[in-house]
């Protein structure tokens, strides 16, 4: 490789990095993915070995990422990171303190609760101080003894899981949109047909009214 090559190489290589960490993938993820030895790909992250083009379109595909990230110089902005264990061991206190919360409010006992699921009174006050996960099933059948559901534990209202959970939801109803659809909205030169829209679906039926009357006016 020449110089110019070089230093494309490297920048190539550091774009690449630069996806599989915002996609929170290994090395040897993608490796794998490729069909190629781990430190090949580390090799092609340091800008020494080069990709080809389709290697680089599954890699694009596999991280989810666009494939012009490849070509140009901006870096990913990442996202942001989550302990999972932290989040882990909070969620079983959240879920421990709702489930005393349900059973104090029933008038029910540690005892009576354990008899439900079968364990011994201990395990039920374990559960409710976070000290020890809760089998879904079991949650599942105390809750019902209880009078709540099971989604009377989940987070679905704000925090990590909430985020996941809208961005899961908004990706799938933007699959669902016709293909002619979401290609317009994708286009950069639609988007003031898009923010019109927004805007007048905030008017009330008057106003709207109000509106169409004066494009009947301009036209006729």
């Amino acid at each position: 490789m020449n110089e110019l090559e070089k230093t494309r190489a490297k920048i190539l290589g550091l774009l690449i990095k630069d996806a599989r960490l915002y996609a929170g993938r290994s090395v040897q993820d993608c490796a794998h993915v490729l069909g190629i030895a781990a430190r090949d790909f580390a090799s092609a992250e340091m800008g020494d070995r080069i990709l080809s083009l389709p290697e680089i379109e599954v890699l694009a595909m596999y991280l989810k990422v666009p494939l012009a990230h490849f070509w140009g110089t901006e870096t990913m902005s990442q996202p942001r990171k989550v302990d999972y264990g932290d989040l882990l061991q909070l969620r079983c206190r959240v879920v421990g303190g709702l489930l005393r919360q349900a059973r104090v409010q029933a008038g029910r006992t540690h005892e009576e609760l354990a008899q439900e699921i079968k364990a011994d009174a201990g395990t039920v006050a374990a559960y409710e101080s976070g000290e020890m996960p809760i089998p879904l099933f079991a949650l599942e059948r105390m809750g019902k003894y209880l009078g709540v559901p099971l989604d009377y534990f989940m987070d679905q209202q704000r925090g990590p899981l909430a985020e996941h959970e809208a961005e899961q939801k908004m990706q799938q109803r933007f699959a669902d949109l016709p293909p002619q659809m979401r290609a317009f909205v994708v286009e950069p030169i639609n988007r003031s047909y898009i923010e019109t829209a927004m805007r007048l679906s905030d008017l009330d039926v008057h106003r709207l009214r109000q509106i169409a009357e004066g494009i009947l006016d301009i036209t006729f």
